[in-house]
This record gives structure tokens, C-alpha cells and sequence, in this order.
């Protein structure tokens, strides 16, 4: 039994985690792969704000290999989402049982967009997490103590991993480096070879069907995605039909970890339950299948944010009904939600009434000044024309004294010839 587990473990975390070449320390590897609505920072820290509109709190769990016993267990918590028009944050913790090895930890997300132009955002992210790896004493079976056990010691991890998205109107461009610095706190090192490092690119395609019935107004989405390790390639894609009645289905393929299929529905406006199931394929065939539940509760806000999943979904079981209640009097009780409707529409009233009374003072004040710039004008255009007719009759009046004046001259002149003559 003790040679069994030995086994089931280092298999398992040679396929799942890889330890790095220090002695017990587990690299840093989420196996949330499966869905696009929930849990998206773990695959690029922007994610918590790229195509966001509320904040979610959601729960999943992940039983991998479920044909195997002591087969990885995943568990994940998670506040995360649109937390302002430039900011997304999310905030993790999460456990991983494999084995006899158990991994406990967190991870905080932050998100900051940079809107180039109207339809073109660069998005910054960046992933902080802090975990601990050790042996879980409580699935040691052994009939005596087994010093190989004894040489795994526990381990405190800080790790960064950066992330940058480039959106457009309907696509985006993404770049990652999963586990950029991982630092064991123990030993006061940088772990320099991690299995698990790597490169990530993405493209993502987010678009909308113009159509009637069922699927009108249905948002698509698909995430083809590289992962780029020291001595492996890792090729994904995975496609979202989210449908405005409150369910959508998820169809992935993974090079390495198989296929996957998912579905999920809105219980209410707020409530969500998403089941993924993912089957190995190729070498990891043997292992058999995986399967993820989440469950989530979204915190609807009144903002409408730009580039973000602006999406109108309903509750597909459980709809939201007005509750009535019978009169015992002439006048009709209303409920609680009803008088705040009533008093928000009466207070709403009252505003525009007051409005309009303003617009109407503001008008006849408006009247008034302009009837005054009338008045002045007409005064100031009529003396001005007196003063132009004053002008007219002075130059008259001197026009005719230096005729007369010139005329006196001229006979003058002639009597004084005719004197001389004579």
C-alpha cells in the first residue's frame, strides 16, 4: 500500500504540478481550463477586467481522474470582476489535494486599462500568489515510518506572473509569463528551474448573433490559446454560446489534457451553476475523466461600463414576481417594493415639476432682458439718426453762406471793374 501511494503520487505530480529540482517544492498550476465565464484571471491576470461588466463570488471544485483513488482534488474560492471603469481585481484562495501532497494558498489580481482610443484598450495585469506546499499526514498510510516522507519538507511559495491585452471591437491580443519569479520563503532563493514557467499568447474572439427567437441578441465567444514551456508546446481553444435566457454551453480542446464540455444556467438573476466535464485523450488517456462545478453569485451593478460584456441575461428556472396582497380597505396596500417604486416615481414628479417651473422663470427672465436690448438699440439707432440729420443741416447751412459769400465777391469785383472803366 505504501509503494502504491509513492507512486500515485510522484505520477500524479509529474503530470499535474512538476516539481521543480528542490527538494518538495510544487509549481504553481490551476487546472481551471475548462470554462470562459468563471475563473478567467487564472488564465491572464487582465482578464478581470477584459470583456467584464459585474463582480462575481463563485466556488469551484475539480475532481481530476475521478477513476483513481487519492486523484487530484481542486478547490478554489473566488471575489473577482469589473470593480471600476479603468480597474478589475479578483481575489483567490484555493487547495489542492494530490496524493498525499497538499498545496494551500491565494492569489490577488489586479487589472488597470489604458482606452487608447474609442475601440482600442491596453490592458495591464499582473497575478501575486502565496501558497504552501507540504505532506498531508492525514494520507500517509504506513505500517512504519517511511524516511523518504520525512525528506519532504514544507514550503512557503511567492510568485508574479504579468500579463498585457491589447482590445478591439471584437477581438483581443493577449501575452502572459506564468510563474516569472517564484520565491521560496524557506530558503530565501529564487527557484530558478520551474517545469511550470511559461509563455502564454491568446486571441479572442467576442461577438454577437442577429438572429429571432431562441438565440437572438446570443453572445459567442472563443479563446484560442499557446502555451509555450521549457520543453513542451501546449495548444487550447475553447468556445463559449451564451444564450440571453440564462444558459450557455462550452465546447475546448486541450493537445495535452484532452476535450471538454460544459454547460451552465442562471438558477436566478444572480445565482449560477456551470458543470464542466473534460476527457484525457492521447498519453493521458489511461487516467480517464475530470469533472468542475462552480457555483456563483454576481453582484449586479448599475454601471455600464465601455468595453466590457454589457450582457442581458435572465433567470432560467427561478423568475423574479411581484408578490401581491389582498385590500382590506377601499384603498390597495402595497408592498414594500411597491411604495419605494411609488415614492421614487412621486419624487420624480415633484423633480420635473420643479423643472419646469424653473424653465418657465428662466424664460420670462430671458424675455425681459431681451425686450430691454430691444429698447436700447431703438434709442441708441434714433440718436444716432438725430445726430446724422444736425450734421446734414450744419453742412447745408455753410454750403449756402460760402455761395453767398463767393457771389457777394464776384459782383463786387464786377462793380469794381466797371467804375475803373468808366
Amino acid at each position: 500500500m505504501r509503494a502504491f501511494l509513492l507512486v500515485l503520487a510522484i505520477t500524479l505530480c509529474t503530470t499535474q504540478f512538476s516539481f521543480s529540482q528542490e527538494d518538495g517544492v510544487v509549481s504553481l498550476a490551476i487546472p481551471v481550463r475548462s470554462s470562459l465565464k468563471f475563473n478567467r484571471y487564472i488564465i491572464n491576470p487582465t482578464f478581470s477586467f477584459v470583456r467584464e461588466q459585474n463582480t462575481y463570488i463563485n466556488i469551484t471544485n475539480k475532481r481530476e481522474w475521478v477513476q483513481f483513488e487519492d486523484a487530484p482534488v481542486n478547490y478554489l474560492v473566488n471575489y473577482t470582476g469589473r470593480y471600476s471603469e479603468n480597474i478589475g481585481v479578483g481575489v483567490g484562495l484555493f487547495q489542492q489535494n494530490y496524493g498525499v501532497l497538499t498545496t494551500f494558498g491565494g492569489i490577488l489580481n489586479f487589472a488597470y486599462n489604458a482606452q487608447l482610443q474609442a475601440d482600442s484598450n491596453l490592458t495591464f495585469g499582473l497575478n501575486l500568489g502565496f501558497y504552501t506546499s507540504s505532506i498531508n499526514e492525514g494520507n500517509v498510510i504506513t505500517n512504519q515510518p517511511d524516511p523518504s516522507l520525512d525528506n519532504i519538507s514544507k514550503n512557503s511559495i511567492f510568485t508574479v506572473s504579468p500579463g498585457i491585452n491589447y482590445g478591439l471591437v471584437f477581438f483581443d491580443f493577449g501575452l502572459s509569463v506564468n510563474n516569472i519569479v517564484q520565491y521560496n520563503l524557506n530558503t530565501s532563493e529564487i527557484i530558478k528551474d520551474d517545469p511550470q514557467q511559461s509563455i502564454q499568447a491568446h486571441i479572442m474572439y467576442t461577438g454577437y448573433m442577429s438572429s429571432r427567437g431562441f438565440f437572438d441578441e446570443s453572445k459567442f465567444s472563443a479563446l484560442f490559446k499557446s502555451e509555450f514551456k521549457k520543453d513542451q508546446a501546449i495548444f487550447s481553444g475553447i468556445a463559449m454560446l451564451m444564450v440571453p435566457r440564462g444558459i450557455w454551453g462550452q465546447l475546448g480542446y486541450n493537445s495535452v489534457y484532452g476535450i471538454t464540455g460544459g454547460i451552465g444556467m442562471n438558477v436566478t438573476k444572480q445565482i449560477s451553476l456551470e458543470y464542466n466535464y473534460e476527457k484525457a485523450i492521447g498519453d493521458l488517456a489511461t487516467f480517464g475523466s475530470s469533472h468542475e462545478f462552480t457555483l456563483a453569485y454576481k453582484f449586479n451593478t448599475r454601471n455600464r461600463f465601455k468595453y466590457s460584456g454589457d450582457d442581458r441575461e435572465e433567470a432560467l428556472l427561478i423568475k423574479k414576481q411581484k408578490k401581491r396582497t389582498l385590500a382590506s380597505s377601499s384603498k390597495p396596500k402595497l408592498d414594500a417594493e411597491a411604495r419605494v417604486e411609488l415614492a421614487e416615481q412621486r419624487a420624480l414628479e415633484l423633480e420635473e415639476k420643479r423643472l419646469a417651473i424653473e424653465a418657465r422663470a428662466l424664460a420670462r427672465e430671458e424675455a425681459r432682458e431681451e425686450a430691454r436690448i430691444e429698447r436700447e438699440a431703438k434709442a441708441n439707432a434714433l440718436a444716432e439718426s438725430k445726430t446724422n440729420t444736425n450734421t446734414q443741416v450744419q453742412a447745408d447751412v455753410d454750403t449756402v453762406t460760402q455761395q453767398q459769400a463767393e457771389e457777394e465777391a464776384r459782383l463786387a469785383a464786377e462793380a469794381a471793374a466797371q467804375q475803373q472803366a468808366e
